[in-house]
């Protein structure tokens, strides 16, 4: 267990990171036999692992329960056991204190090549996409494919990213989707948008034109000695439309975008949506990414309905 436990998650958590285990062995299956160098890069790693406490039941089913701190493998401690492995890893988180864990975990595995970033992920992903072996150019023999996870805290992923990660044509990415965050700025009046709001969700659309598209406004009455009318506005579409959105923003940027896998917290099973994602330059690489993530979604949603309905 890790100085500095990293509490979060809890089922879907680990369905979540099923899915990124099983479509990483996928790809490390379907590649490790070419020339590529493969990267696996996690820019939201925390600690590499996670920590949850547990209530368990004493004497019997209805009496007394105690707690314990459970540790699980988060994403960078699965991606060190994938086989066939990774040849390259970098993982990064904000917090120097998690980075510290992640020094740990790589302490851990001495025979392999791990880089830990510090600061900003989109900062430190454009970096890594900006140049060799990573940037855009030479897809032929020897060259780099990365798998990249972004599970970022909040709106975090800046829609600059998401367009050097199309543009390089070197990566699968699998990225959960915050549509609660997103839903949260997009304030039901008008009115209420302020600047930082509309940063927030230009860096999640990376267009303005959501505000035309989530908004309608009616011209009413202005005050009394006014001839100007004055104009309110109120968001006329619901979560389900703004996801919508979002993935059509999505497939203009990659040639690939899988169906979502809806991840359930609380309540809300539509709010947090993993998609994969790739802009590889081949018909035929892009059949075999969606076959393999066809497979990841499916097999994983059906998981997730048997937990709701307590099978």
């Amino acid at each position: 267990m890790v100085d500095t436990p990293h509490y979060f998650g809890g089922v879907w958590t680990e369905l979540k990171l099923e899915a990124i285990s099983a479509y990483s062995k996928f790809f490390t299956g379907a590649l490790k036999a070419t020339a590529f160098d493969l990267w696996y890069i996690d820019p939201f790693a925390g600690t590499g692992s996670r920590e949850e406490i547990r209530s368990v039941g004493l004497l019997s089913k209805n009496g007394p329960t105690a707690e314990e701190l459970v540790s699980y493998p988060g994403s960078a401690a699965r991606a060190l056991s994938v086989q066939p492995p990774f040849d390259h890893f970098v993982f990064g988180d904000e917090r120097k204190d998690r980075r510290k864990a992640l020094a740990e975990l790589r302490n851990k595995h001495p025979g392999k090549d791990i880089r830990i970033v510090p600061g900003d992920a989109n900062v430190a992903l454009q970096k890594l996409f900006g140049e060799p072996p990573l940037a855009e150019g030479s897809m032929g023999r020897g060259s780099a494919r990365a798998f990249v996870f972004l599970d970022p805290y909040g709106m975090s992923v800046k829609w600059s990213t998401l367009t050097a990660l199309a543009r390089s044509k070197r990566a699968d990415v699998w990225f959960l989707v915050n549509l609660k965050a997103a839903v949260q700025q997009l304030s039901k009046d008008h009115g209420a948008l302020d600047a930082h709001k509309r940063s927030a969700l230009y860096g999640c659309f990376g267009t303005h034109d959501w505000e035309a598209q989530f908004y309608e406004f009616d011209n009413r009455q202005g005050q009394l000695f006014s001839e100007e009318p004055e104009s309110r506005g109120f968001r006329n579409v619901d979560k389900v439309a703004i996801a919508a959105y979002h993935r059509k923003r999505l497939e203009g940027l990659f040639a690939y975008v899988s169906d979502p896998l809806s991840l359930a917290v609380g309540a809300h099973d539509d709010y947090f949506l993993l998609y994969c994602m790739s802009n590889n330059p081949y018909p035929n690489a892009r059949a075999l990414i969606a076959r393999g993530a066809t497979w990841v979604v499916r097999h994983y949603r059906e998981m997730a309905s048997h937990h709701k309905s307590g099978r």
